[in-house]
């Protein structure tokens, strides 16, 4: 089977900004690298859309999902760096993270300014 052709780190950062997802920011002193990764490339569980690593402090979300999918599957992560960065109880309150993210997302998506 031939291989798939890489994509550029330019072609990267485009689609980050068409996404509106950005390649890093930064919480409490720490660059917060994001990653948007090819299922060939993912190194976490494959039932996982997302990942966010407190240690590496890093975002991966696969890029296997529409484009919606990808913007609200960011939001939930980055709503865990943020409550990581807080050391709150609701870190690990999956249901909590996911209505917090999905909130997130739909009022990003709707600013005019985009």
């Amino acid at each position: 089977m031939p291989r798939a052709k890489a994509r550029s780190p330019r072609a990267d950062g485009d689609r980050h900004r068409r996404l509106g997802v950005p390649r890093r920011f930064h919480l409490h002193g720490h660059t917060i690298t994001v990653r948007i990764l090819p299922l060939s490339r993912w190194p976490h569980a494959k039932d996982a859309l997302g990942l966010y690593d407190p240690k590496l402090h890093r975002i991966d979300v696969r890029s296997d999902q529409p484009d919606t999918a990808i913007q609200q599957t960011f939001c939930h992560e980055f709503v865990h760096a943020v409550l990581g960065a807080m050391d709150h109880k609701l870190y690990a309150d999956e249901v909590f993270v996911d209505n917090f993210g999905s909130l997130l997302q739909q009022a990003l998506a709707s600013f005019s300014n985009r």
